[in-house]
């Protein structure tokens, strides 16, 4: 369940990682490396605040690196795939 502070953490998060990108242009090619590593700090972290299985997550972020850093994009719940 999202609490009502989820959108303001992924704005302020997602400002962090374009100023990273911005301010050191060099991280860019790293970034795809990077995003399976966070994508899986991020359902650990999930795991540890909701108490679901690891087995509700799927094993890959189902967003694509783009969306996910894109200011206009949030998933809706529809749209949000999950293991049964």
């Amino acid at each position: 369940m999202r609490s009502g502070s989820w959108k303001g953490s992924i704005v302020e998060h997602r400002r962090l990682i374009r100023k990273a990108l911005k301010d050191s242009p060099s991280l860019k090619p790293y970034l795809e490396e990077a995003f399976a590593e966070c994508y899986a700090d991020a359902v650990g972290q999930a795991i540890a605040e909701t108490g679901l299985s690891l087995e509700t997550f799927p094993q890959s972020c189902p967003y694509t690196s783009t969306e996910v850093l894109d200011s206009g994009f949030f998933p809706k719940d529809s749209d949000i795939v999950c293991a049964e």
